[in-house]
């Protein structure tokens, strides 16, 4: 049975899976096509000539014949080596070869209450694997996984760079997601104390750090929730359609090509139909002209209002969800979202107009 993943973005309304860009906040907001970047980006590293090699060995299997890593414009990617068509399978990773909560060591695993989610486990994995150093079985994998200060999903900004957009909705979610991070480390930080050979000093800088990596590469089925060696390499294109699916069956993670790609173009898969607020948030990119693009306008209604039932029951008729405040008074806690579509006859009169 063959099933389709997701990654692990959030989907973008409030109250409720690799890039390397500049630090500074002028550069995180800059807008760019991935699919821009083409074979005059490949550059072929040594230093990753041998994590193929490794991965099939750990599997067992032949997990691409077509892929290889490189760096382009945004980090390390994964490029053709040979003439790809579309509807070709250019990679299968087992599931062997992934990292899932089921990778907990047994002795943590049953110390970890319902409250703690599949995200915050596989973090702990993350952690347990990047203490273990040379000494892990995956730290060929590990070692390549950005760094805390490779990061820029919206919960790494300094404070005076979020005091930019507080006015935005991102901002809100920014704080609610790093508050989230910081309960859930609250509660398993009694379970990590209690293995000192692994996480004597844990900080929670160094669990969000693991947490972001698993949010922001690792993908959920019926499997639950794995991080993908090599096939996380991918980079999100806003016009790709290629996905990873799960085939239950011969238990292996597939990605099949979209469309054809030319020796050493890079190759990409997409993330989901995201505005760029979540990608600001889950990935620390956006793009120019994205069709999915959002505005969240919040509506607050008075309980004194004299037109309050009448403006509720308009709400709902919209689907707005109604919540109560503290008091008892209905509120609507949720906000109208209008989607920004630029179609091809407005952008030729504004450029017209220019």
């Amino acid at each position: 049975m063959l099933l389709s993943a997701a990654r692990l973005t959030h989907l973008w309304c409030y109250k409720r899976p690799l890039f390397t860009v500049s630090r500074r906040l002028s550069v995180k907001l800059n807008f760019s096509s991935l699919s821009e970047s083409k074979v005059l980006n490949y550059v072929n590293e040594e230093s990753d000539d041998d994590f193929l090699p490794w991965l099939e060995k750990k599997a067992g299997a032949e997990i691409s014949h077509v892929l290889s890593i490189g760096n382009s414009a945004y980090g390390r990617s994964l490029f053709a080596t040979r003439k790809i068509r579309a509807g070709d399978c250019i990679l299968k990773v087992p599931y062997d070869a992934q990292l899932a909560p089921d990778n907990l060591l047994p002795e943590i695993k049953p110390l970890l209450g319902d409250e703690v989610g599949n995200v915050a486990k596989l973090a702990i994995v993350v952690l347990v694997e990047q203490k273990m150093g040379q000494d892990s079985d995956w730290a060929p994998y590990i070692s390549r996984l950005p760094q805390p200060g490779e990061m820029h999903n919206t919960i790494f900004w300094a404070e005076d760079e979020l005091n930019l957009i507080c006015q935005s909705s991102l901002y809100q979610e920014t704080v609610v997601k790093k508050l989230q991070i910081e309960k859930e480390f609250l509660a398993i930080k009694p379970v990590l104390e209690s293995f000192p050979e692994f996480f004597e000093g844990v900080t929670l800088k160094e669990f969000m750090h693991a947490h972001a990596l698993v949010e922001s590469r690792a993908w959920e089925s019926t499997k639950g929730v794995s991080l993908i060696p090599f096939a996380d390499f991918l980079n999100h294109d806003k016009v790709s359609e290629a996905i990873v699916i799960f085939d239950e069956e011969k238990q292996l993670s597939k990605v099949f090509a979209d469309r054809s790609y030319a020796r050493s173009e890079e190759v990409f898969i997409t993330y989901g139909k995201s505005p760029n607020a979540a990608l600001m948030l889950d990935f620390g990119f956006a793009f120019p002209y994205n069709k999915h693009d959002e505005v969240q306008i919040q509506i607050n209604i008075p309980h004194h209002d004299p037109l309050c039932e009448m403006k509720l029951d308009l709400l709902k008729e919209h689907r707005l969800p109604i919540t109560k405040d503290e008091n008892g008074f209905k509120l609507s806690e949720d906000s109208f979202t209008i989607k920004l579509v630029l179609t091809l006859d407005y952008l030729c009169l504004k450029h017209r107009a220019l």
